[in-house]
């Protein structure tokens, strides 16, 4: 089974919107100011999984600061997912420093049949993965549900690009220091966090913490599938392809190149089956 666990899709309008929602939302006018980054659509992901083999695909919102946006994005996703005959599963977004409302929104997506929380993008957000409070309620009751949420993760060197960020390995280690209970899922390798899990404490520290590959020839040479399962174990990958950004088939020729057929086979899809019980 291949689950790609990081694509993402937005509500068609937005693409001929975008002046309209760059004006009100910091995150999406970060990642969508240039005209010629892509967006995808139902259709589009089912086509991509197809294609390339893909037998679920988790579809995120993006870190919104806008609740209107955010809104009109969970619902999408949503409608997607049921749309799709089960084939893809919703993931819902919300700002953690809008409070009591970012909370209602997630149990609302909960309730709507969302199977998880993310992308959350601290940097635009504004949130402290640190030692904001917004973040509490909204990971207390994902602890009780055991969904996963899914964080931006970003390195602290290296070239930068629309998005980036700031959320760096120290901070997203503080945050699953914080969470111990909750399924975090840190995209983009963490930003590099798991290297430092051949630090004992570090490693204990990421019992509940998994790594996606999104974006990975963006970031880092294709030794880094095996440097993560030696560091964190298989265990701890899921295959995520950041479509549109990248094609699905992309990010697992580069892994099975690199990884053994058990780890490969974990990567792909079992790690994924179990977070999300399929």
């Amino acid at each position: 089974m291949i689950i790609d666990f990081h694509t993402h899709l937005l509500p068609p309008s937005f693409d001929r919107r975008r002046e309209e929602i760059a004006a009100k939302d910091l995150t999406f006018a970060a990642l969508f100011a240039d005209q010629r980054t892509k967006m995808a659509n139902k259709d589009d992901l089912l086509a991509a999984m197809a294609r390339d083999g893909v037998d679920f695909a988790v579809a995120l919102g993006y870190g919104w600061t806008d609740q209107d946006v955010a809104r009109e994005s969970n619902d999408y996703l949503l409608k997607s997912a049921s749309d799709s005959g089960g084939k893809i599963v919703a993931f819902c977004s919300v700002n953690p420093s809008w409070g009591a409302a970012a909370l209602r929104e997630v149990k609302r997506c909960l309730a709507a049949g969302a199977q998880g929380i993310g992308e959350l993008h601290p940097s635009t957000q504004g949130t402290s993965l640190e030692t904001d409070s917004g973040l509490t309620s909204i990971m207390e009751l994902m602890a009780k549900t055991r969904l996963p949420v899914v964080i931006h993760g970003s390195e602290p060197l290296g070239h930068d690009y629309p998005g980036k960020g700031d959320s760096h390995p120290e901070q997203l280690l503080a945050l699953a220091t914080r969470f111990p209970s909750v399924n975090i899922v840190a995209a983009h390798w963490g930003g590099g966090l798991p290297f430092y899990a051949h630090m004992p404490e570090v490693r204990e520290a990421l019992a509940n913490v998994y790594f996606d590959s999104a974006a990975t020839p963006f970031l880092y040479d294709q030794s880094v599938f095996s440097t993560v399962a030696n560091a964190v174990g298989p265990e701890h990958m899921l295959f995520g392809s950041d479509f549109p950004l990248l094609k699905p088939k992309r990010i697992a020729e580069m892994a099975i190149a690199e990884l053994t057929p058990t780890a490969a086979v974990m990567f792909l899809g079992g790690t994924a089956q179990r977070l999300l019980s399929k």
